[in-house]
């Protein structure tokens, strides 16, 4: 329910206004913003490197009750290195494994106040840019399958028979069932494990062999320890 516009202020520590709502979102923040940054794909317009431009134009282009136009990623960074590289890692990441797939995103580094929890937020538009530069369809059109993974032919209900059609320069065809799929890898769990094991990758390029992080959980990695319980002040 919320607005990426929102979630961009949230994370930049500026003031965001909202077109769609006229909506305008400000938040003080106990942790200083330290950099931000969007990185975008080739196909990308150029006016999209800026942020604000760049959410409004989800914004506007969802239109559905129910439509996502962002997802946020948090990623935690070494406190061993320095701003500089911590940056370079976020923006290696980024390229690598998101704009690589057509992605926009904006990227935000916090500090963590006393806490000195170095982390950023990887703020990404729900919907891929094209080839040419337009935001990409989340849906395509496939055959549907039986429970025997074969294809559904679609029946003539007057002869009983497989539809044919005449296709221009390719002859006559026969006529399969055929459904709508989302194809948002954003959505998919699988996606999601290759963007967790991916920021392992990128980030051990900068740590020393005694440093390294792993993706896995303590399960997977058979360690058998429990997590304790976070009990706060």
């Amino acid at each position: 329910g919320s607005s990426s516009c929102a979630t961009l202020a949230y994370i930049s520590g500026e003031k965001v206004r909202d077109e769609r709502t006229g909506e305008l979102y400000s938040y003080n923040r106990q942790e200083r913003v330290v950099s931000v940054g969007t990185i975008l794909p080739e196909s990308a317009p150029a006016e999209y490197a800026d942020s604000k431009v760049l959410f409004n134009a989800i914004e506007k282009h969802e239109t559905a009750d129910n439509a996502r136009t962002a997802k946020k990623i948090q990623v935690a960074l070494p406190r061993e290195l320095g701003l500089n590289e911590q940056k370079n890692i976020v923006e290696d990441y980024i390229r690598h494994n998101i704009t690589q797939e057509g992605y926009c995103a904006t990227y935000a580094i916090h500090d963590g106040g006393k806490t000195g929890n170095y982390h950023a937020h990887i703020l990404i538009a729900n919907r891929p840019v094209n080839a040419k530069g337009q935001w990409a369809s989340l849906t395509k059109s496939t055959y549907a399958l039986d429970e025997n993974g074969e294809k559904i032919p679609v029946i003539d209900e007057t002869t009983g028979k497989q539809k044919e059609r005449i296709r221009k320069g390719k002859g006559v065809e026969k006529v399969w069932k055929r459904v709508n799929v989302e194809q948002n890898p954003l959505d998919t769990k699988e996606f999601l494990k290759q963007l967790r094991q991916e920021w392992a990758v990128e980030v051990n390029k900068h740590l020393e062999p005694s440093q390294q992080i792993d993706s896995r959980s303590n399960a997977d990695r058979g360690i058998d320890d429990k997590p304790t319980i976070h009990e706060g002040y």
